[in-house]
């Protein structure tokens, strides 16, 4: 669903996963418990202040449930089709599963994305079942009616083509499936994600003219999460699109393309590095676990984000970092950002890689695949081979 950072605890692990609850969980399940404790009374006169708070205490448990099974389910059916998950968050705006790694196959980030909608639809159909077994002005009754609206509306909302909801995730794996085209994609889910931005916007309006200003703050940043998230997936599939090989302008240039191989895709040759770290990791983890890799200190690993490049990181950078200051610094504090990279596709060929290489400053290029997922590095040792 969303985002988020800050402190928090562990609540469980799944699949050797941390789920992490953020202390802001609390404030979220007040904004449901306390509105429905004052209005059970009302509704239901013969409750007793036991009921009231049991049906009030339930709703804004299972509420936060139904949010934490929405994300096990990306993070459940993302392990089955080959990604790899770095955690799970809960918090006040819902939550969010980290992935370091997705399938280089639109098809099953479609599947990944598409799994936490699926999920509420299912709540919502076992939860009406449970209100229509039950007498109506029960305590489990009326927790079960409340919960199945819940689900509904989150499988509803997530299920819109927003960048980067749930439903514009699908959307933009989806199209580049279908058209191979991820440029064209991401301008597609620009163009559809400021719309729905648009209409989330236009619906708070309507809500706060009724009274209900306190939609007005959550609708409105909604709505810019959605317009500015559609709008920055665009600018990053325009900005990093693969390197397209200079042209030979001299005899010295077309020599060295003459004699390079040819027919042999980059990814036939490129090198899979051991390990990849999301970009919130901390430096002296980063530390602490790349010294196990069969390594040495300028060897790079990836920094990616649901499987998309943000940078590269190897220790003695890392280092740089003083001692003191580890645990509190990120890796992409001091990664070298994608920006700084040469890039390639996996199925370039092979011949046009030599004038990635030499203006890569270094660095090894690197090679995406399939919707920008990254792949792989190209270095000359690869080229060698």
């Amino acid at each position: 669903m969303f985002g988020g950072g800050g402190p928090g605890l562990r609540l469980m692990r799944f699949k050797g996963v941390d789920v992490v609850l953020d202390f802001s969980v609390l404030l979220l399940m007040a904004l449901f418990i306390l509105p429905q404790a004052q209005s059970f009374p009302r509704q239901f006169p013969d409750w007793s202040t036991t009921e009231v708070w049991s049906a009030a205490l339930l709703i804004g448990a299972f509420f936060v449930g139904s949010i934490l099974v929405h994300e096990l389910s990306h993070a459940w059916i993302g392990i089955l089709l080959g990604a790899k998950v770095g955690g799970i968050r809960l918090f006040i705006f819902g939550g969010a599963t980290y992935f370091t790694s997705k399938p280089s196959s639109e098809a099953r980030n479609f599947w990944i994305s598409a799994a936490g909608p699926i999920a509420n639809f299912a709540l919502w159909y076992l939860f009406k079942l449970g209100y229509e077994a039950s007498a109506y002005d029960t305590v489990w009754a009326v927790t079960c009616y409340y919960l199945s609206l819940a689900n509904l509306f989150l499988g509803i909302f997530n299920a819109l083509p927003g960048y980067p909801m749930d439903g514009g995730q699908a959307l933009r794996s989806a199209l580049i499936w279908l058209t191979k085209r991820e440029l064209l994609a991401s301008k597609v889910v620009m163009v559809v994600g400021c719309l729905t931005g648009g209409l989330i916007a236009f619906w708070t309006i309507q809500n706060v003219r009724q009274g209900n200003t306190l939609n007005l703050l959550f609708g409105g940043l909604i709505a810019f999460w959605v317009v500015s998230g559609s709008i920055a997936q665009y600018r990053e599939a325009q900005r990093f699109q693969p390197q397209q090989p200079k042209r030979p302008d001299s005899p010295q240039t077309t020599a060295t393309q003459a004699q390079a191989p040819v027919g042999i895709p980059v990814g036939a040759v490129m090198s899979q590095p051991p390990m990849a770290y999301a970009p919130e990791t901390p430096v002296d983890q980063f530390l602490h676990h790349s010294q196990n890799l069969p390594l040495d200190e300028k060897a790079w690993l990836p920094v990616l984000r649901e499987g998309y490049l943000n940078g590269i990181i190897n220790r003695k950078a890392a280092r740089r970092v003083s001692s003191t200051e580890q645990n509190v610094t990120p890796i992409e504090k001091v990664m070298v950002p994608r920006r700084n990279l040469v890039v390639v596709n996996a199925d370039q060929d092979i011949s046009q890689a030599y004038d990635a290489l030499r203006s890569s400053q270094g660095f090894p290029v690197a090679v995406l695949g399939a919707g920008g997922l990254f792949a792989g590095f190209l270095t000359a040792e690869n080229l060698r081979r």
